[in-house]
Protein backbone atom coordinates (compact mmCIF):
# COMPACT_ATOMS: atom_id res chain seq x y z
CA UNK A 1 0.00 0.00 0.00
CA UNK A 2 1.47 3.45 -0.73
CA UNK A 3 0.00 6.45 1.10
CA UNK A 4 0.07 9.38 -1.03
CA UNK A 5 0.37 12.69 1.61
CA UNK A 6 -0.29 16.30 0.02
CA UNK A 7 0.92 19.41 1.47
CA UNK A 8 1.76 22.23 -0.64
CA UNK A 9 1.01 20.48 -3.86
CA UNK A 10 -2.82 20.02 -4.16
CA UNK A 11 -2.92 19.07 -7.53
CA UNK A 12 -3.11 15.83 -9.70
CA UNK A 13 -1.60 17.07 -12.92
CA UNK A 14 2.35 17.57 -13.14
CA UNK A 15 3.18 16.07 -9.74
CA UNK A 16 5.73 13.77 -9.34
CA UNK A 17 4.30 11.90 -5.95
CA UNK A 18 0.90 10.91 -7.68
CA UNK A 19 2.26 9.88 -10.90
CA UNK A 20 4.66 7.44 -8.81
CA UNK A 21 2.82 6.50 -6.25
CA UNK A 22 -0.39 5.41 -8.41
CA UNK A 23 2.05 3.63 -10.54
CA UNK A 24 0.83 -0.23 -11.18
CA UNK A 25 -2.45 -0.24 -10.13
CA UNK A 26 -0.84 -0.30 -6.54
CA UNK A 27 -3.99 0.38 -3.51
CA UNK A 28 -2.83 4.20 -2.68
CA UNK A 29 -4.50 5.63 0.29
CA UNK A 30 -4.35 10.06 -0.35
CA UNK A 31 -4.50 12.09 2.50
CA UNK A 32 -4.10 15.60 4.13
CA UNK A 33 -3.24 16.56 7.64
CA UNK A 34 -5.00 19.22 9.09
CA UNK A 35 -2.15 20.37 11.24
CA UNK A 36 -3.21 22.66 14.29
CA UNK A 37 -0.01 24.35 14.12
CA UNK A 38 -0.54 25.92 10.29
CA UNK A 39 -4.12 27.92 11.30
CA UNK A 40 -2.88 28.58 14.56
CA UNK A 41 0.40 30.19 13.71
CA UNK A 42 0.76 33.75 14.15
CA UNK A 43 1.65 34.29 10.77
CA UNK A 44 -1.05 32.57 8.64
CA UNK A 45 -4.21 34.86 7.20
CA UNK A 46 -7.83 34.08 7.08
CA UNK A 47 -7.96 34.43 3.03
CA UNK A 48 -4.58 31.90 2.97
CA UNK A 49 -6.62 29.28 5.10
CA UNK A 50 -9.55 29.45 3.56
CA UNK A 51 -7.97 29.08 0.10
CA UNK A 52 -5.67 25.63 0.92
CA UNK A 53 -9.47 24.40 2.40
CA UNK A 54 -10.59 25.55 -1.29
CA UNK A 55 -8.24 23.70 -2.77
CA UNK A 56 -8.74 20.25 -0.88
CA UNK A 57 -12.61 20.27 -1.61
CA UNK A 58 -10.99 20.48 -5.43
CA UNK A 59 -8.58 18.07 -4.96
CA UNK A 60 -11.31 15.60 -3.33
CA UNK A 61 -13.49 16.19 -5.95
CA UNK A 62 -10.84 15.10 -8.76
CA UNK A 63 -9.93 12.10 -6.58
CA UNK A 64 -13.62 10.95 -6.59
CA UNK A 65 -13.92 11.26 -10.49
CA UNK A 66 -10.89 8.57 -10.70
CA UNK A 67 -12.39 6.46 -7.36
CA UNK A 68 -10.96 7.42 -4.59
CA UNK A 69 -11.19 10.13 -1.84
CA UNK A 70 -8.98 12.51 0.24
CA UNK A 71 -8.99 11.57 3.53
CA UNK A 72 -8.90 14.69 5.78
CA UNK A 73 -6.86 13.78 9.25
CA UNK A 74 -6.58 16.35 12.24
CA UNK A 75 -3.67 16.56 14.47
CA UNK A 76 0.23 16.67 15.13
CA UNK A 77 1.29 16.00 11.26
CA UNK A 78 4.33 13.54 13.19
CA UNK A 79 2.20 11.68 15.00
CA UNK A 80 -0.69 11.40 12.58
CA UNK A 81 2.24 9.78 10.09
CA UNK A 82 3.73 7.35 12.78
CA UNK A 83 0.56 6.45 14.32
CA UNK A 84 -0.62 5.71 10.66
CA UNK A 85 1.84 3.65 9.95
CA UNK A 86 1.95 1.72 12.97
CA UNK A 87 -1.82 0.65 12.45
CA UNK A 88 -0.98 -0.33 9.01
CA UNK A 89 1.82 -2.35 10.02
CA UNK A 90 0.04 -4.34 12.61
CA UNK A 91 -2.84 -5.24 9.59
CA UNK A 92 0.40 -6.91 8.32
CA UNK A 93 0.91 -4.26 5.26
CA UNK A 94 4.33 -2.00 4.60
CA UNK A 95 3.21 0.71 3.62
CA UNK A 96 5.28 3.23 1.41
CA UNK A 97 5.08 7.11 1.72
CA UNK A 98 5.14 9.52 -0.84
CA UNK A 99 5.42 13.48 -0.29
CA UNK A 100 7.18 16.44 -1.90
CA UNK A 101 10.07 18.60 0.31
CA UNK A 102 8.01 21.30 1.91
CA UNK A 103 10.84 23.98 2.55
CA UNK A 104 8.73 27.06 3.50
CA UNK A 105 9.32 26.73 7.25
CA UNK A 106 12.10 25.36 9.89
CA UNK A 107 8.78 23.54 11.78
CA UNK A 108 8.23 21.36 8.36
CA UNK A 109 11.77 21.01 7.43
CA UNK A 110 12.25 19.30 11.12
CA UNK A 111 8.49 17.57 10.80
CA UNK A 112 10.13 15.79 7.37
CA UNK A 113 13.31 15.10 8.93
CA UNK A 114 11.33 13.03 11.77
CA UNK A 115 9.13 11.30 9.46
CA UNK A 116 12.28 10.20 7.19
CA UNK A 117 13.96 8.90 10.11
CA UNK A 118 10.85 7.07 11.41
CA UNK A 119 10.26 5.10 8.15
CA UNK A 120 13.99 4.10 7.98
CA UNK A 121 13.84 2.95 11.44
CA UNK A 122 11.12 0.72 10.54
CA UNK A 123 13.32 -0.72 7.35
CA UNK A 124 10.00 1.14 4.98
CA UNK A 125 10.40 2.93 1.83
CA UNK A 126 9.70 6.35 1.73
CA UNK A 127 9.62 8.59 -1.12
CA UNK A 128 10.64 12.34 -1.43
CA UNK A 129 9.75 14.18 -3.94
CA UNK A 130 10.08 17.66 -5.73
CA UNK A 131 6.90 20.02 -5.78
CA UNK A 132 8.78 22.22 -8.37
CA UNK A 133 12.38 22.53 -9.60
CA UNK A 134 14.77 22.88 -6.13
CA UNK A 135 18.82 22.33 -6.35
CA UNK A 136 19.64 20.49 -3.69
CA UNK A 137 23.19 21.06 -3.76
CA UNK A 138 24.51 24.85 -3.58
CA UNK A 139 25.75 25.69 -6.41
CA UNK A 140 23.91 29.42 -7.97
CA UNK A 141 26.22 28.81 -10.62
CA UNK A 142 24.41 25.85 -11.99
CA UNK A 143 21.06 26.64 -11.21
CA UNK A 144 20.31 28.99 -14.74
CA UNK A 145 20.87 25.55 -16.58
CA UNK A 146 19.54 23.14 -13.83
CA UNK A 147 16.43 25.13 -13.89
CA UNK A 148 15.48 25.18 -17.59
CA UNK A 149 16.43 21.75 -18.15
CA UNK A 150 13.52 20.90 -15.50
CA UNK A 151 11.22 23.40 -17.01
CA UNK A 152 11.54 21.44 -20.30
CA UNK A 153 11.30 17.86 -19.40
CA UNK A 154 8.12 16.30 -20.22
CA UNK A 155 5.36 16.83 -16.97
CA UNK A 156 4.45 13.95 -14.70
CA UNK A 157 0.88 12.64 -16.11
CA UNK A 158 -2.02 12.32 -13.85
CA UNK A 159 -3.83 8.56 -13.10
CA UNK A 160 -6.75 7.92 -14.79
CA UNK A 161 -7.80 5.46 -12.28
CA UNK A 162 -6.92 5.06 -8.49
CA UNK A 163 -7.47 1.92 -6.35
CA UNK A 164 -8.31 3.12 -2.89
CA UNK A 165 -7.59 0.57 -0.31
CA UNK A 166 -11.07 -0.79 1.83
CA UNK A 167 -9.97 -0.26 5.72
CA UNK A 168 -10.86 1.51 9.07
CA UNK A 169 -8.53 3.76 10.42
CA UNK A 170 -8.66 4.28 14.00
CA UNK A 171 -7.11 8.09 13.61
CA UNK A 172 -9.49 12.07 14.11
CA UNK A 173 -10.66 12.42 10.48
CA UNK A 174 -13.04 15.00 9.06
CA UNK A 175 -15.34 14.76 6.08
CA UNK A 176 -15.70 17.38 4.52
CA UNK A 177 -18.75 19.06 5.45
CA UNK A 178 -17.65 18.53 9.10
CA UNK A 179 -14.44 20.85 8.03
CA UNK A 180 -16.59 23.98 6.35
CA UNK A 181 -18.62 23.49 10.11
CA UNK A 182 -15.97 23.29 12.32
CA UNK A 183 -13.70 26.26 10.51
CA UNK A 184 -16.50 28.15 9.27
CA UNK A 185 -14.79 31.37 10.90
CA UNK A 186 -12.33 30.99 7.42
CA UNK A 187 -15.57 30.86 5.07
CA UNK A 188 -16.95 34.19 6.42
CA UNK A 189 -16.07 36.67 4.11
CA UNK A 190 -17.88 38.99 1.68
CA UNK A 191 -16.33 38.19 -1.26
CA UNK A 192 -13.59 35.70 -2.38
CA UNK A 193 -10.68 37.13 -4.82
CA UNK A 194 -8.83 34.25 -5.16
CA UNK A 195 -10.89 30.96 -4.87
CA UNK A 196 -8.87 28.00 -4.75
CA UNK A 197 -8.72 24.97 -6.41
CA UNK A 198 -6.54 22.99 -9.24
CA UNK A 199 -9.45 23.22 -11.40
CA UNK A 200 -9.18 27.40 -10.70
CA UNK A 201 -5.55 27.84 -11.11
CA UNK A 202 -6.14 25.73 -14.50
CA UNK A 203 -8.93 28.58 -15.65
CA UNK A 204 -7.03 31.24 -14.37
CA UNK A 205 -3.83 29.80 -16.55
CA UNK A 206 -5.98 29.75 -19.70
CA UNK A 207 -7.54 33.67 -19.18
CA UNK A 208 -4.44 35.33 -18.88
CA UNK A 209 -2.66 33.28 -21.87
CA UNK A 210 -6.01 34.02 -23.79
CA UNK A 211 -5.81 37.84 -23.45
CA UNK A 212 -4.65 38.96 -20.25
CA UNK A 213 -1.51 38.40 -20.74
CA UNK A 214 -1.16 41.59 -23.20
CA UNK A 215 0.62 44.69 -22.28
CA UNK A 216 2.24 42.30 -19.17
CA UNK A 217 5.30 43.75 -18.68
CA UNK A 218 4.73 47.14 -17.82
CA UNK A 219 0.95 46.80 -16.76
CA UNK A 220 2.03 44.56 -13.71
CA UNK A 221 3.32 47.71 -12.25
CA UNK A 222 -0.23 49.12 -12.66
CA UNK A 223 -1.60 48.48 -9.20
CA UNK A 224 -5.12 49.15 -10.81
CA UNK A 225 -4.67 47.50 -13.51
CA UNK A 226 -2.74 44.41 -11.76
CA UNK A 227 -6.00 44.46 -10.24
CA UNK A 228 -8.56 44.02 -13.01
CA UNK A 229 -6.55 40.94 -14.00
CA UNK A 230 -3.50 42.91 -15.80
CA UNK A 231 -1.38 40.08 -14.10
CA UNK A 232 -1.42 36.64 -13.91
CA UNK A 233 -3.03 36.11 -10.41
CA UNK A 234 -1.80 32.76 -10.19
CA UNK A 235 0.69 33.55 -6.89
CA UNK A 236 -1.66 32.34 -4.34
CA UNK A 237 -1.69 29.04 -6.36
CA UNK A 238 1.90 28.43 -6.93
CA UNK A 239 2.29 29.00 -3.37
CA UNK A 240 -0.32 25.83 -2.50
CA UNK A 241 1.03 23.98 -5.78
CA UNK A 242 -2.33 23.69 -7.53
CA UNK A 243 -0.63 24.21 -10.28
CA UNK A 244 3.48 23.65 -11.37
CA UNK A 245 5.66 26.23 -12.36
CA UNK A 246 6.41 23.45 -15.34
CA UNK A 247 2.64 23.85 -16.70
CA UNK A 248 2.92 27.39 -16.64
CA UNK A 249 5.93 27.58 -18.14
CA UNK A 250 5.39 25.25 -20.76
CA UNK A 251 2.18 26.60 -21.28
CA UNK A 252 3.21 30.08 -21.79
CA UNK A 253 5.96 28.37 -24.51
CA UNK A 254 3.39 26.86 -26.13
CA UNK A 255 1.02 30.53 -26.38
CA UNK A 256 4.63 32.29 -27.53
CA UNK A 257 4.78 29.44 -30.56
CA UNK A 258 1.12 30.02 -31.35
CA UNK A 259 1.72 34.01 -31.77
CA UNK A 260 4.79 33.25 -33.71
CA UNK A 261 5.59 36.67 -35.53
CA UNK A 262 4.01 39.01 -32.59
CA UNK A 263 6.80 40.57 -31.52
CA UNK A 264 4.58 42.63 -28.30
CA UNK A 265 2.87 39.59 -26.99
CA UNK A 266 6.27 37.52 -27.18
CA UNK A 267 7.90 40.27 -25.15
CA UNK A 268 5.29 40.43 -22.77
CA UNK A 269 5.15 36.52 -22.13
CA UNK A 270 8.98 36.57 -22.00
CA UNK A 271 8.45 39.28 -19.07
CA UNK A 272 6.26 36.63 -16.95
CA UNK A 273 8.44 33.86 -17.96
CA UNK A 274 10.79 35.84 -16.11
CA UNK A 275 9.10 36.43 -12.84
CA UNK A 276 8.10 32.76 -12.74
CA UNK A 277 11.81 31.84 -12.45
CA UNK A 278 12.42 34.56 -10.01
CA UNK A 279 9.73 32.64 -7.94
CA UNK A 280 11.70 29.58 -8.41
CA UNK A 281 14.75 31.25 -7.30
CA UNK A 282 13.41 32.17 -4.06
CA UNK A 283 12.48 28.90 -2.74
CA UNK A 284 16.10 27.97 -3.66
CA UNK A 285 17.40 30.65 -1.13
CA UNK A 286 15.12 29.95 1.44
CA UNK A 287 15.88 25.89 0.98
CA UNK A 288 19.71 26.54 1.68
CA UNK A 289 19.25 30.14 4.13
CA UNK A 290 15.99 29.11 6.25
CA UNK A 291 17.60 31.48 8.68
CA UNK A 292 16.42 34.51 6.23
CA UNK A 293 12.99 34.51 7.34
CA UNK A 294 13.78 35.88 11.21
CA UNK A 295 17.08 37.01 11.00
CA UNK A 296 18.75 39.89 9.58
CA UNK A 297 21.19 38.38 5.97
CA UNK A 298 23.90 40.15 7.54
CA UNK A 299 24.85 40.39 11.51
CA UNK A 300 25.86 44.31 11.13
CA UNK A 301 21.85 45.48 11.10
CA UNK A 302 20.95 43.74 14.17
CA UNK A 303 20.42 46.66 16.11
CA UNK A 304 18.69 48.72 13.98
CA UNK A 305 16.32 45.83 12.33
CA UNK A 306 15.20 43.65 15.42
CA UNK A 307 11.89 42.07 16.17
CA UNK A 308 11.24 44.11 19.58
CA UNK A 309 8.18 44.95 21.15
CA UNK A 310 7.35 49.06 19.26
CA UNK A 311 7.37 51.85 21.54
CA UNK A 312 5.22 54.54 21.51
CA UNK A 313 6.29 56.75 18.66
CA UNK A 314 7.45 53.99 16.47
CA UNK A 315 3.99 51.98 17.08
CA UNK A 316 1.97 54.85 16.22
CA UNK A 317 3.62 55.14 12.54
CA UNK A 318 3.25 51.24 12.59
CA UNK A 319 -0.54 51.36 13.40
CA UNK A 320 -1.04 53.90 10.76
CA UNK A 321 0.77 52.09 8.11
CA UNK A 322 -1.31 49.09 9.35
CA UNK A 323 -4.94 50.60 8.38
CA UNK A 324 -4.24 52.40 5.04
CA UNK A 325 -4.14 55.87 6.71
CA UNK A 326 -0.25 57.16 6.40
CA UNK A 327 -1.84 60.64 4.73
CA UNK A 328 0.18 58.85 1.48
CA UNK A 329 -2.36 58.07 -0.82
CA UNK A 330 -0.59 55.04 -3.36
CA UNK A 331 0.60 53.70 0.58
CA UNK A 332 -2.98 53.93 2.13
CA UNK A 333 -5.00 52.38 -1.18
CA UNK A 334 -2.54 49.63 -1.57
CA UNK A 335 -2.43 48.73 2.48
CA UNK A 336 -6.60 48.52 2.23
CA UNK A 337 -6.14 46.62 -1.45
CA UNK A 338 -4.41 43.85 1.10
CA UNK A 339 -6.91 44.19 3.84
CA UNK A 340 -9.86 43.61 1.55
CA UNK A 341 -8.51 41.33 -1.30
CA UNK A 342 -5.12 39.16 0.63
CA UNK A 343 -3.69 40.99 -2.52
CA UNK A 344 -1.56 43.72 -3.80
CA UNK A 345 1.13 43.60 -6.49
CA UNK A 346 4.50 43.79 -6.24
CA UNK A 347 5.66 47.36 -7.21
CA UNK A 348 3.46 48.12 -4.28
CA UNK A 349 4.36 45.66 -1.72
CA UNK A 350 8.20 46.92 -2.23
CA UNK A 351 7.09 50.29 -1.60
CA UNK A 352 5.06 49.76 1.41
CA UNK A 353 8.19 47.61 2.75
CA UNK A 354 10.30 50.46 1.83
CA UNK A 355 7.99 53.08 2.99
CA UNK A 356 7.79 51.35 6.62
CA UNK A 357 11.34 50.26 7.14
CA UNK A 358 13.10 52.93 5.58
CA UNK A 359 10.98 56.31 6.25
CA UNK A 360 9.29 54.93 9.79
CA UNK A 361 12.03 53.23 10.85
CA UNK A 362 10.25 50.09 12.20
CA UNK A 363 11.77 46.87 11.61
CA UNK A 364 11.09 44.54 8.53
CA UNK A 365 10.26 41.41 10.81
CA UNK A 366 6.40 43.97 12.01
CA UNK A 367 6.00 44.30 7.83
CA UNK A 368 6.40 40.95 7.21
CA UNK A 369 4.50 39.56 9.91
CA UNK A 370 1.56 41.60 8.61
CA UNK A 371 1.79 40.95 5.61
CA UNK A 372 1.98 36.95 6.09
CA UNK A 373 -1.53 37.56 8.27
CA UNK A 374 -3.03 38.94 4.99
CA UNK A 375 -1.90 37.71 1.98
CA UNK A 376 -3.24 34.87 0.35
CA UNK A 377 -0.22 34.21 -1.60
CA UNK A 378 1.76 34.37 1.46
CA UNK A 379 4.66 32.70 0.69
CA UNK A 380 8.32 33.02 3.28
CA UNK A 381 10.36 32.43 0.82
CA UNK A 382 9.51 35.48 -1.19
CA UNK A 383 7.86 37.88 1.35
CA UNK A 384 10.58 37.99 4.25
CA UNK A 385 13.61 38.18 1.75
CA UNK A 386 11.75 40.54 -0.15
CA UNK A 387 11.32 42.77 3.22
CA UNK A 388 15.25 42.61 3.94
CA UNK A 389 15.96 43.72 0.24
CA UNK A 390 13.24 46.55 0.68
CA UNK A 391 14.63 47.35 3.60
CA UNK A 392 18.31 47.85 2.40
CA UNK A 393 19.49 44.62 3.92
CA UNK A 394 20.63 42.11 0.55
CA UNK A 395 23.08 42.61 -2.36
CA UNK A 396 25.55 45.33 0.05
CA UNK A 397 28.14 45.06 -2.75
CA UNK A 398 26.02 47.71 -4.06
CA UNK A 399 26.59 51.21 -3.15
CA UNK A 400 23.02 52.05 -3.75
CA UNK A 401 19.44 50.83 -3.08
CA UNK A 402 16.35 51.70 -4.01
CA UNK A 403 13.61 54.06 -1.71
CA UNK A 404 10.09 54.48 -3.47
CA UNK A 405 8.59 57.77 -3.83
CA UNK A 406 5.18 56.89 -2.80
CA UNK A 407 4.36 60.72 -4.61
CA UNK A 408 6.34 60.23 -7.40
CA UNK A 409 4.85 56.72 -7.82
CA UNK A 410 1.18 57.90 -8.07
CA UNK A 411 1.83 60.24 -11.11
CA UNK A 412 3.83 57.41 -12.48
CA UNK A 413 1.70 54.18 -11.83
CA UNK A 414 -1.97 55.75 -10.83
CA UNK A 415 -1.99 58.88 -12.89
CA UNK A 416 -5.94 58.84 -13.33
CA UNK A 417 -6.28 57.75 -9.88
CA UNK A 418 -8.29 54.73 -10.51
CA UNK A 419 -6.46 53.13 -8.10
CA UNK A 420 -6.58 55.73 -5.08
CA UNK A 421 -10.28 56.63 -5.52
CA UNK A 422 -11.42 52.93 -5.43
CA UNK A 423 -9.35 52.17 -2.18
CA UNK A 424 -9.74 55.65 -0.48
CA UNK A 425 -13.36 56.99 -1.22
CA UNK A 426 -12.48 60.30 1.09
CA UNK A 427 -10.57 61.58 -2.18
CA UNK A 428 -13.24 61.15 -4.45
CA UNK A 429 -13.61 64.30 -6.57
CA UNK A 430 -10.12 65.81 -5.79
CA UNK A 431 -7.11 66.01 -8.84
CA UNK A 432 -4.13 64.09 -8.94
CA UNK A 433 -2.34 67.73 -8.21
CA UNK A 434 -4.68 67.74 -5.17
CA UNK A 435 -3.98 64.69 -3.76
CA UNK A 436 0.02 64.57 -4.15
CA UNK A 437 0.45 67.88 -2.85
CA UNK A 438 -2.14 67.06 0.37
CA UNK A 439 -4.88 69.70 -0.77
CA UNK A 440 -7.34 67.99 0.70
CA UNK A 441 -8.60 69.60 3.49
CA UNK A 442 -12.03 68.93 3.22
CA UNK A 443 -12.38 65.51 3.33
CA UNK A 444 -11.14 63.44 6.45
CA UNK A 445 -8.05 61.87 4.89
CA UNK A 446 -5.09 62.40 7.13
CA UNK A 447 -2.47 64.88 6.27
CA UNK A 448 0.84 62.97 5.70
CA UNK A 449 2.38 61.45 9.74
CA UNK A 450 6.18 62.14 8.53
CA UNK A 451 8.16 64.16 6.19
CA UNK A 452 8.99 61.56 3.74
CA UNK A 453 11.94 63.53 1.85
CA UNK A 454 13.59 64.45 5.86
CA UNK A 455 13.01 60.32 6.70
CA UNK A 456 14.43 58.84 3.63
CA UNK A 457 17.95 61.49 4.25
CA UNK A 458 18.14 60.60 7.74
CA UNK A 459 17.18 56.89 8.19
CA UNK A 460 18.52 56.30 4.64
CA UNK A 461 21.85 57.69 5.53
CA UNK A 462 22.24 54.99 8.49
CA UNK A 463 20.97 51.84 6.49
CA UNK A 464 24.09 53.30 3.70
CA UNK A 465 26.76 53.16 6.36
CA UNK A 466 25.23 49.80 7.83
CA UNK A 467 25.61 48.38 4.23
CA UNK A 468 29.17 50.20 3.80
CA UNK A 469 30.57 48.28 6.99
CA UNK A 470 28.69 44.80 5.50
CA UNK A 471 30.43 45.60 2.25
CA UNK A 472 33.77 46.80 3.66
CA UNK A 473 33.50 43.10 6.06
CA UNK A 474 33.20 41.12 3.01
CA UNK A 475 35.48 42.40 0.99
CA UNK A 476 38.50 42.13 3.84
CA UNK A 477 37.11 38.73 4.08
CA UNK A 478 37.21 37.25 1.06
CA UNK A 479 36.04 33.45 0.72
CA UNK A 480 33.28 32.20 -0.32
CA UNK A 481 30.39 34.28 0.76
CA UNK A 482 32.25 37.28 -0.56
CA UNK A 483 32.90 35.11 -4.22
CA UNK A 484 29.07 34.49 -4.00
CA UNK A 485 28.05 37.61 -3.74
CA UNK A 486 30.49 38.80 -6.32
CA UNK A 487 29.26 36.49 -8.50
CA UNK A 488 24.97 37.06 -7.41
CA UNK A 489 26.43 40.75 -8.54
CA UNK A 490 27.62 39.79 -11.39
CA UNK A 491 24.49 38.45 -12.51
CA UNK A 492 22.61 40.72 -11.69
CA UNK A 493 23.67 43.39 -13.57
CA UNK A 494 24.02 41.11 -16.41
CA UNK A 495 20.62 40.65 -15.98
CA UNK A 496 19.65 44.59 -15.94
CA UNK A 497 21.77 44.86 -19.24
CA UNK A 498 19.81 41.58 -20.74
CA UNK A 499 16.25 43.68 -20.06
CA UNK A 500 17.56 46.88 -20.86
CA UNK A 501 18.43 45.18 -24.30
CA UNK A 502 15.00 44.34 -24.31
CA UNK A 503 13.37 47.31 -23.25
CA UNK A 504 14.88 49.25 -26.17
CA UNK A 505 13.65 46.36 -28.24
CA UNK A 506 10.10 47.36 -27.33
CA UNK A 507 10.42 50.77 -27.30
CA UNK A 508 11.39 50.32 -31.29
CA UNK A 509 8.52 48.50 -31.38
CA UNK A 510 6.25 51.02 -30.34
CA UNK A 511 7.75 53.60 -32.28
CA UNK A 512 7.73 51.34 -35.38
CA UNK A 513 3.55 51.06 -35.05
Amino acid sequence: MHLLWFRRDLRLTDNEIVTLATANNTPVLPLFIIDPWFYTWADIGTARVRFLFESLIDLDRQLQQLGSRLFLFEGNSTTIIQDLTTQLIERKERPKLFFNRDVQVEYGISRDRSIVDFYRELNLDCHLGLNNFLQTQDNRQEWFGQYYTYQRQPQYQPPHKIDLPTLEIALPQLTFPELTQKYSQFWDVEKVYFPGGETHAHTTLDTFLARRFHGYHWKLSRPWLAQIGATSHLSPHLTFGTISTRTVYQATKARVAALAGNDKAEFSLKAFRDRLRWHDSFTQRLYFHPEVAYQNRYPEFDDWYKPDELSSDPLELYQAWQEGMTGFPLIDASMRQLHTMGWMNFRMRAMCATFLTINCGVSWHHGAKHFMNYLVDGDLAIDNWQWQMQAGITNPLSETFRIYNPNKNIAEKDPDLSFVRYWIPELQGYSLDEVIQGKYTDSYYPQPILDWSQTRKVNGKIVADLRERVRARLIAEGGVEYDSAIAAKETVEKYWQHKNKEYERYQSLERSK
